[in-house]
């Protein structure tokens, strides 16, 4: 583990106000607080958080549709980032993913997010497509996915 004090735990609904922090801090459109309690509560939906000494400085949300998965979103908290704690949370859903029968996960990330594309295809996702102006007029979503 990249920090012997990181926790990676399933979110709660006392986590929202934390994790609607990290979106707003880190996404251009952030999600609502509603789509965020959704992740939580949803038996079909996953949400971890990565708890630092009682700080939420990273979470993930993904979606489960039969034998697949969507990741909607990975973030670290900008104090945080290069300290490994991404590969944490992606690693730990990962395993959690493949032990609850799941096949294939997707996802999508920005064309020109290095740091993220970099940990995606050093988990072993694909590059198999891309969504032209996704993020934005000029930002392209790559899509991804990896075979469980």
């Amino acid at each position: 583990m990249t920090d012997p004090d990181l926790v990676i735990r399933s979110a709660d609904l006392s986590d929202i106000k934390y994790i609607m922090a990290l979106e707003q801090g880190s996404i251009v459109h952030p999600w609502e607080s509603k789509a965020i309690e959704s992740l939580i509560v949803d038996k079909n939906k996953k949400c971890y958080v990565a708890d630092l000494h009682g700080e939420v400085v990273g979470y993930v949300g993904a979606e489960i549709v039969l034998d697949e998965c969507n990741i909607g979103n990975i973030v670290t908290h900008k104090d945080y980032r290069g300290r490994g704690f991404a590969n944490e949370i992606l690693t730990i859903l990962l395993n959690i993913l493949k032990r609850n029968g799941i096949a294939k996960v997707f996802l999508e990330v920005e064309h020109d997010n290095v740091p993220a594309l970099s940990l995606y295809e050093k988990h072993g996702f694909v590059r198999y497509g891309q969504r032209r102006d996704y993020y934005g007029p000029g930002k392209d979503a790559v899509l991804m996915t990896k075979e469980l």
